[in-house]
């Protein structure tokens, strides 16, 4: 047993990256020393912005021999009047082998006898095994985009950054291969300010080489570094640090050799709305924003740097000045920008591009004023405020701050539609459209927000979809996965419902496209695929919004078509049903049931009394038609949420003559009248039950 050491050295590799590379080297290895059955010690593994590390204290340097057994052609095919045929010599010579190795034995059927040798496979040396197996575990490491590079020689390999260099030992052998032109040897790099950075990289313990050459590479490590840093920093200046959890993550994917440095913007610019601060500094300089002890926004901000400074006041002072300047943009805009209000500003939104062929931002305005005014009381909004402010909604487009600062597109929209005089219920829609952005977002807690980013989300769906743009599986260029996911959290939420059903909602962003005067038509097809591309994200969204994909899935194949939010509900109440007793029982009958009627085809809907000839039909059918009533009277009385226990309670009482009827009564009958009879009171069976949801998909 011998240390095995990997660490690929690689250019700054993009933040939120190398990561996921990381673990995917770790799978890819631990993948092929587990198929060869090389036993290993724990794999551990090291991130930073310049390389993937993987270490293990132990690992067999010599696979294990093993027995192998070959079958061959059977006794009545590899003799010939008691001598080996052909066949059996020309499968021995494949073999590697002679006849006179084999015996006839029994596989085991009991069907004939076969020809069998055991032999003894030589392990491999494991050095040649994990040489063979890596540049194919390199090639196969996800990433964004890939870059080839020639500085030199020609290089065939891909790779997210250029690969400088490879250190691949088992113990003090060099695991011979080679990667992008790079030869796997000894010697590593640490930092590129450490004096003694290169050198022969420690097989035994790695991560304490690197750490004397200013490398942090565990990642935990070095995030916990980061954090602590900042607390500390933020304590020695008498502020609290504004929480920001991806920030941080952020930058321990940027450095090596973290350090907290402390800096201050003007007090100036204090003026300016906490969030343009925040972004500067944030999407820009990668700092972290900060309050004073009365919760107000503070000058102070801090950065990470990359290395701890002798004089880390000049390296605030870089900050500082960069800051300051990106901030005195920020204020110049937000001073002219309020000279022309909102209202002024829409219709410069004609000059703005929505999407090559799908006209302007001022056409997609139009739609969505029209959306939310023509479907204000089922979104549950007041119909001229809801209008206003999806007039409104984008015209801080055209401003200079938005222009200078992207990410503030929405946010700046109602702090300006507040100065402009709108009420706050309109600018508040204004600045809250756009959420969610992320899967974990919070929702808009403004209802017409919420009616603005449902009408956006389908618009934009349905636009991208007619002109072929679907996302694929390994590419969603205009986040279109991010659109359906933002739809159906807005649409399932079931505080300030929305009542319209998710078909609804299509048809009616559909409608707004096919009535105006961009030369667009959105077909049937397209609608149909836009539905299905939502009800994907819906499934795979099952687990984060608290459901089992089979309840969600059984709820929204309903044969009533209702909002989402209300199938969301029934899914809720279908969790607990499916665990049940009684709700297994009934999921496999009616998905029993479902299979029966599928094959039987067209199936009569009346049901005749005196055709039933078994007690246990006679039964289920008395039981349905009083379930049926009582059923129909729990689902239609009271708020929705309080119907569903008692309904499917109900249902649940059918459980015992529907197995009875299946116990006892051949529903394919040789009589057709009969056969048909049953089949149509197993059709209103599964009518009652598909009111609700299809149950049978819940097995």
């Amino acid at each position: 047993m011998k240390p095995l050491l990997i660490e690929i050295g690689i250019e700054e590799i993009p933040a939120g990256v190398a990561p996921r590379m990381g673990e995917a080297l770790q799978a890819g290895l631990a993948k092929v020393l587990q198929d060869a059955n090389i036993e290993v010690s724990a794999l551990t593994l090291g991130v930073s912005p310049r390389r993937l590390l993987i270490h293990a204290a132990s690992c067999l340097v010599m696979q294990a021999d093993k027995e192998q057994v070959i079958w061959g052609p059977p006794e009545n095919i590899a003799l010939k009047d008691g001598q080996p045929s052909k066949a059996a010599e020309g499968f021995a010579r494949k073999s590697g082998l002679s006849v006179a190795d084999f015996e006839f034995t029994d596989k085991g059927d009991g069907k004939a006898k076969y020809m069998k040798a055991t032999i003894i496979v030589q392990g491999k040396k494991v050095a040649d095994i994990l040489a063979e197996a890596m540049p194919a575990i390199l090639r196969s490491l996800p990433s964004p985009k890939q870059m080839q590079w020639q500085d030199g020689e020609a290089r065939s390999d891909a790779f997210i950054r250029p690969v400088r260099w490879i250190v691949a030992r088992l113990g003090d052998e060099v695991i011979p291969f080679g990667f992008a032109g790079i030869e796997a040897g000894k010697a590593s790099y640490g930092h590129r300010m450490a004096l003694n950075a290169k050198g022969e990289l420690d097989v035994n313990n790695p991560f304490a080489w690197l750490e004397e050459r200013m490398v942090v590479a565990d990642r935990e490590q070095r995030k916990a570094l980061i954090e602590q840093g900042l607390h500390a920093a933020a304590k020695a200046a008498g502020v609290s640090l504004v929480a920001d959890d991806d920030l941080v993550e952020e930058v321990t994917d940027l450095t090596e050799w973290p350090h907290v440095i402390t800096g201050h913007y003007l007090q100036d610019f204090l003026r300016l709305p906490i969030e343009v601060s925040r972004i500067e500094l944030k999407h820009h300089q990668r700092c972290f924003s900060t309050h004073d002890g009365k919760g107000n926004t503070s000058n102070v901000f801090f950065a990470v740097a990359n290395i701890k400074s002798k004089q880390p006041e000049i390296v605030a002072h870089g900050n500082e000045r960069v800051v300051n300047a990106r901030l005195a943009d920020a204020a110049f805009f937000f001073d002219r920008d309020p000279k022309e209000t909102l209202e002024t500003r829409v219709e410069k939104l004609s000059t703005i591009t929505f999407q090559d062929g799908l006209g302007m931002v001022g056409d997609q305005v139009h739609r969505l004023r029209s959306f939310v005014l023509d479907n204000a009381t089922k979104l549950g909004v007041d119909a001229n405020a809801a209008q206003r402010a999806a007039y409104l909604c984008k015209s801080d487009l055209t401003t200079g701050l938005v222009g200078e600062f992207p990410e503030l597109q929405g946010y700046m929209g109602g702090i300006y539609a507040d100065m402009d005089g709108e009420t706050a219920e309109v600018a508040q829609a204004i600045a809250e459209h756009y959420a969610p952005v992320g899967a974990d977002d919070d929702l808009p807690s403004n209802g017409i927000a919420k009616a603005i980013g449902i009408a956006e989300r389908a618009d934009k769906l349905l636009g991208y979809f007619h002109l072929g743009k679907i996302p694929t599986a390994s590419a969603d260029p205009f986040a279109l996965r991010r659109a359906a996911i933002g739809l159906v959290r807005l649409l399932i939420n079931p505080s300030n419902p929305v009542t319209m059903t998710l078909h609804q909602v299509i048809d009616e962003a559909a409608k707004q496209w096919n009535q105006q005067r961009v030369t667009i038509a959105i077909t049937a097809e397209t609608k149909q695929q836009v539905h299905d591309f939502i009800y994907e994200r819906l499934l795979a969204m099952s687990k984060m919004l608290h459901f089992s994909r089979t309840a969600i899935d059984a709820a929204v194949h309903s044969s009533e078509v209702r909002p989402l939010y209300q199938e969301g509900l029934i899914a809720k109440y279908l969790m607990g049903f499916e665990q049940s007793p009684e709700g297994q029982a009934i999921a496999a009958a009616n998905k029993r049931i479902a299979n029966i009627l599928k094959k039987a085809g067209a199936i009569t809907i009346t049901i005749d009394e005196t055709l039933f000839a078994e007690d246990a039909e006679k039964t289920l059918y008395a039981q349905l038609v009083k379930t049926e009533e009582a059923f129909h009277q729990a689902i239609s009385q009271g708020e929705f949420e309080q119907r569903i226990a008692p309904a499917l309670n109900i249902l649940s009482q059918l459980r015992e003559p529907v197995d009875a009827f299946f116990d006892d009564v051949m529903v394919m009958a040789d009589d057709t009248a009969i056969r048909d009879n049953r089949l149509a009171l197993l059709s209103r069976l599964r009518t009652l039950f598909l009111n609700v949801a299809d149950v049978s998909k819940l097995v």
